[in-house]
C-alpha cells in the first residue's frame, strides 16, 4: 500500500495523541495554521468554513494545501491544521467534527477501515482491497458512511508498492512492465523489507502472477534510502519503491508497469465529513484531483523532498499552471 499503508499502517497511537494534536501541538505544527487561509474570492462570509487537514508527511501536506488553495480562492474560509499525526489521529477527529477533509489513499484507508469495522484478520480472511479501483472504492464507501465520511472522487495519482529498476537496467534489458521480468528475474538480487518474502502482492505474487524467480532476497526497507540506494550502487536490480516518491525520480529510477494489477490499488482520494459536505466543494477538490498524475506528483514531491521546495509554495504553482 501506500504511504500509510505499505506493509503496515503506522497506527500506533492512542486517545492521549489525539487529546495532544488537537490541542496543544497543532499551532506548533510544521506548515500549518490555525488562522483561516487569506480568500482572493468574494462572498467568504456567505460561505462555510472547512477545516482542512494532512497526515505528517510532506505528500499529504502537498495535496492538503491545493485542498485550501482552491477553497479559499472560491471564497470558503479555510482553516488549515496540517502535519496532524497518523491516520487515527485525523480519522477520530473528523469522527468528533474536529477536522473536515483530508487527502488519503484508497487502498490503505480500506485496509485501516477493514480491520477497524470487521476485526484485525479481516484483511487476510475476507480483503477488501485489491488492484481494482472500482471495486476498492465499492468496498470503502460503505464503510466510510459507518464513520459519517464520504469519499470524493479519486486521483489519476497513485502513491501505492511499485517495483523500480534503474534507468540504466530498464534501457540495457528494455525492461519497463513486470510482465517482462521473468525473463531476467534468476539473475537479479530483489531487495526490499523483510515482510516482502510473505505477502501475496510482493515476492510470492510476483512469482505467481507473473512468473518472476529472483537470485535471491536482500532484506532493506520499504522504498527507503536503504532499497533506493542499494539500487543505485548496483547492490541489487529490483526494490520496492513508493510510486509517487521523488527519490525516485532524483535518482533516475523507472518504476515498472503493473498491467495485471498485482499491487492494491493506492490512489490519492479525498476525503470529507459527511456533514461539511457539497457539491461545490465537491467539484473543486475533483478539479485538483483530475489534474493530478502520478508521474507529476512524483516531480513534484521531488522539489519538495530533494530540492527543499516549500510545500506551500509548490501547491500554488501547480494550482496556477493548470488554471486552479
Amino acid at each position: 500500500m501506500g504511504r500509510l499503508g505499505l506493509f503496515g499502517s503506522f497506527r500506533a497511537v492512542g486517545a492521549g495523541l489525539l487529546a495532544l494534536a488537537l490541542g496543544l501541538s497543532v499551532a506548533a505544527c510544521g506548515g500549518s495554521s490555525n488562522s483561516p487561509s487569506s480568500s482572493s474570492g468574494t462572498g467568504a462570509s456567505a460561505k462555510e468554513s472547512i477545516v482542512v487537514t494532512s497526515a505528517n508527511f510532506s505528500e499529504d501536506e502537498l495535496l492538503a494545501d491545493m485542498y485550501a488553495d482552491v477553497l479559499s480562492k472560491a471564497g470558503y474560509k479555510v482553516t488549515k491544521k496540517l502535519n496532524i499525526g497518523t491516520r487515527e489521529v485525523y480519522l477520530q477527529a473528523m469522527e468528533h467534527g474536529e477536522l473536515d477533509l483530508v487527502p488519503d489513499y484508497v487502498g490503505s484507508l480500506t485496509q485501516v477501515l477493514n480491520t477497524d469495522q470487521n476485526g484485525p484478520n479481516a484483511n487476510t480472511t475476507k480483503p477488501l482491497a485489491s488492484g481494482d479501483l472500482q471495486a476498492t472504492l465499492g468496498n470503502l464507501r460503505p464503510m466510510l458512511d459507518k464513520v459519517g465520511l464520504v469519499a470524493l472522487d479519486p486521483s489519476p495519482a497513485a502513491d501505492q508498492n511499485g517495483y523500480g529498476v534503474t534507468a540504466a537496467t530498464s534501457s540495457q534489458d528494455h525492461l519497463t512492465s513486470l510482465d517482462q521480468l521473468s525473463k531476467y528475474s534468476p539473475q537479479f538480487v530483489f531487495g526490499g523489507p523483510p515482510e516482502c518474502q510473505t505477502r501475496a502482492d510482493c515476492l510470492p505474487g510476483l512469482k505467481t502472477v507473473y512468473g518472476a524467480s529472483f537470485k535471491s532476497f536482500k532484506a532493506l526497507d520499504a522504498g527507503g534510502p536503504l532499497t533506493l540506494n542499494a539500487l543505485t550502487n548496483g547492490d541489487i536490480q529490483v526494490g520496492v519503491v513508493f510510486t509517487s516518491d521523488g527519490a525516485v525520480a532524483a535518482k533516475n529510477l523507472v518504476v515498472l508497469d503493473d498491467p495485471k494489477h498485482l499491487a492494491p490499488v493506492d490512489n490519492i482520494l479525498p476525503v470529507m465529513r459527511k456533514a461539511k459536505y457539497n457539491s461545490a466543494v465537491a467539484a473543486l477538490i475533483n478539479k485538483v484531483s483530475a489534474a493530478l498524475t502520478t508521474d507529476e506528483l512524483r516531480s513534484l514531491n521531488k522539489q519538495i523532498g530533494v530540492d527543499k521546495a516549500d510545500p506551500a509554495t509548490v501547491a500554488q504553482t501547480f494550482l496556477a499552471q493548470h488554471g486552479l
